[in-house]
């Protein structure tokens, strides 16, 4: 044993726990409904919609991508390309200035995770990229299979896909980017995307 985890166990065993992590996540082991991971990503001000079939996926996703994108481009990652097929978007360009993106109006991605407990859905950095597409978005789209799901953090973070720490970032999104000042006035959209809306869909 080294003497980081012996610290550990004896920092745990002060505190009382007997278990020196949380159970290993296994999809759809520890069943989740989405309806409950759904009323807390609208409170945290996205939208939820699903879950969904392959084909009414796309036919959603689609019109929700029409009625957001007001002339602007609709990109989209390989991985949602394949769940979804042709649409109002376009596979994501091997740009690399941020500054190719200004005109990104609805961005898709596939989410590695959906957390209950706060309505959060877990972006991996291998799948948000270029990793500036994500906030420079005008509006978000992820697409969520409903056996990602899992109740709390502890459980999100013993299910990581594997490799994702390795990468340069694994990001945890609830609702719309949000700020306030001072004053209290909530801003959407200041540092990241106005809108999130997250569709479910059976795997």
């Amino acid at each position: 044993m080294s003497a980081r985890e012996q610290i550990l166990g004896r920092v745990r065993a002060a505190a009382g726990h007997t278990s020196s992590a949380p159970p290993r996540f296994v999809p759809g082991a520890r069943r989740v409904d989405f309806a409950a991971f759904a009323e807390k990503a609208v409170a945290a001000g996205a939208e939820a919609h699903g879950p969904f079939g392959a084909e009414a996926l796309a036919a959603r996703v689609a019109e929700r991508c029409r009625s957001w994108s007001g002339g602007g481009r609709v990109l989209a990652s390989a991985a949602a390309l394949a769940r979804l097929g042709a649409g109002p978007w376009q596979p994501i360009p091997l740009e690399s200035d941020p500054h190719a993106f200004a005109d990104v109006a609805v961005a898709i991605f596939c989410g590695a995770l959906g957390v209950a407990e706060n309505g959060a859905v877990g972006l991996d950095g291998r799948e948000a990229r270029p990793r500036a597409l994500p906030i420079l978005c005008e509006r978000l789209v992820l697409l969520l299979e409903t056996d990602r799901l899992v109740p709390d953090m502890h459980a999100a973070l013993a299910g990581l896909p594997p490799g994702a720490l390795a990468h340069h970032h694994f990001t945890f999104v609830a609702g719309p980017s949000k700020t306030a000042d001072i004053e209290g006035e909530l801003v959407l959209g200041a540092h990241g995307p106005r809108e999130l809306a997250i569709f479910a869909l059976e795997p």
